[in-house]
């Protein structure tokens, strides 16, 4: 056997065994945050828990990954020539595409736990106001936060819904329930307010 093929076929099978193993730990949980191996995206960075859940999510396509490698390694041992270069191609296309869907399925898997867990107020209301507005600029946009009034906990309404008031941007556009609403968000707004 040819010694470039030798070599050929020890490097894929340890990167076999990298990518396999990743795999395996990221589904029993065990794969801890690094810098290298996993599915590393800002959203898997925010939390280990975050980490934990796209590396579960990620694991199998990882596992496939490994699996393809290695029987491109097994395929070239056993076929050889030109053929088993062929099979090694294609193995490491096959391969990347998975690592690409690992990483696609641990980076969806982690933004819905995040987005599950994070923001209180849904639709843009939570500590910080309405729509990213703090402290008083959330009063000027007519919302509540939850805490009096009829406004459920973590909906965005305005402070007085049946009033009218002159600045209740709900009002302008005969909107109830004000402009919490993630459909209308951001759409209620006067024309002082736009210009």
């Amino acid at each position: 056997m040819n010694a470039v093929l030798v070599v050929v076929m020890v490097l894929l099978g340890g990167l076999a065994l990298v990518v396999g193993g990743t795999g395996l730990a990221g589904l029993l949980g065990r794969l801890p945050g690094n810098g290298v191996l996993g599915v590393r995206t800002p959203e898997t960075r925010r939390s280990p828990e975050a980490w934990e859940l796209a590396n579960r999510a990620a694991g199998p396509a990882f596992l496939g990954s490994g699996l393809v490698l290695l029987l491109g390694a097994l395929a070239l041992g056993l076929i050889g020539g030109w053929v088993g270069g062929l099979v090694v191609v294609v193995a490491v296309v096959g391969s990347l595409a998975l690592l690409s869907v690992a990483g696609l399925a641990g980076a969806r898997a982690a933004a819905m736990w995040d987005a599950t867990r994070g923001d209180v107020g849904g639709c843009g209301c939570g500590p910080d106001g309405c729509g990213g507005h703090s402290g008083a600029d959330a009063a000027d946009t007519g919302c509540a936060s939850g805490s009096s009034g009829d406004s459920p906990a973590g909906t965005c309404a305005p402070a007085d819904a049946g009033s009218g008031a002159p600045g209740d941007p709900a009002a302008d556009c005969g909107v109830t329930g004000g402009c919490g609403s993630c459909a209308l968000h951001g759409m209620c707004e006067t024309e002082s307010a736009t210009r």
